[in-house]
C-alpha cells in the first residue's frame, strides 16, 4: 500500500459523511443560473471577448457573474474588468442616440468629456462621437480664454540678483 492510497482511504471516510455534490448542485442557485444570452456557453474565449463591447454595463455585470461561477476564464474576466466602468450619466446605456445627442446640448464640459471617453471605450457610435466633437468644440469656444503665464526662465530671475558668495573655507569658486 502506497502513501497516496492510504491518504485516499482516510479521506474517503470524511467524504462519505459530507453531502454529495449532486445534492449541492440541485440546491445551488449559481449552478442553475442561465447563460447571459443564448449560445454563450458555446463561444470560445476570443468570441466572448470580441462581443463584450456590444453589451451594456448591466449586461456586463450579469455576464461577469455567470462567467465567474461557471467557466472562470481568466482572459474573459480580464476583458470584463477592463470593460466595466461607470456610466457618464445614470442609465446612460438605456439612452438612444437621439436622446444622447439632445442631452449633449445642455451638458457641461466635464460631462461631455465623460461621454466622449465612455463612447470611445464602449459603444463607439459614430453619430454620438461626431456630436460630442461638435458640442465640445462649441463649448470650449464659448468659454473665455485664460491668460497663459509667460515663460520666465529661472536663470533670468537669479541673474538680476547679487552674486552669492561661496562659504569660507570652500574650494569652490
Amino acid at each position: 500500500m502506497t502513501v497516496l492510497s492510504g491518504l485516499r482511504d482516510r479521506l474517503s471516510v470524511f467524504d462519505s459523511s459530507a453531502p454529495s455534490k449532486s445534492a449541492d448542485a440541485q440546491s445551488d442557485p449559481v449552478g442553475d443560473a442561465r447563460p447571459p444570452f443564448a449560445g454563450y456557453d458555446g463561444l470560445d474565449n476570443r468570441e466572448v471577448r470580441d462581443g463584450l463591447s456590444d453589451h451594456s454595463q448591466v449586461e456586463l455585470e450579469a455576464l461577469e457573474s455567470y462567467e465567474r461561477s461557471h467557466k472562470d476564464r481568466a482572459s474573459v474576466l480580464d476583458k470584463l474588468r477592463y470593460m466595466r466602468g461607470r456610466e457618464p450619466v445614470p442609465s446612460y446605456d438605456t439612452f438612444s442616440v437621439e436622446e444622447i445627442v439632445a442631452a449633449l446640448k445642455e451638458a457641461d464640459l466635464a460631462t461631455i468629456k465623460k461621454i466622449r471617453a465612455y463612447e470611445r471605450k464602449f459603444a463607439r457610435r459614430p453619430e454620438v462621437l461626431e456630436e460630442v466633437a461638435r458640442v465640445h468644440h462649441r463649448s470650449k469656444a464659448a468659454q473665455p480664454e485664460t491668460a497663459v503665464p509667460s515663460y520666465q526662465p529661472l536663470g533670468g530671475a537669479l541673474a538680476s540678483s547679487a552674486p552669492v558668495d561661496a562659504p569660507e573655507g570652500s574650494d569652490r569658486p
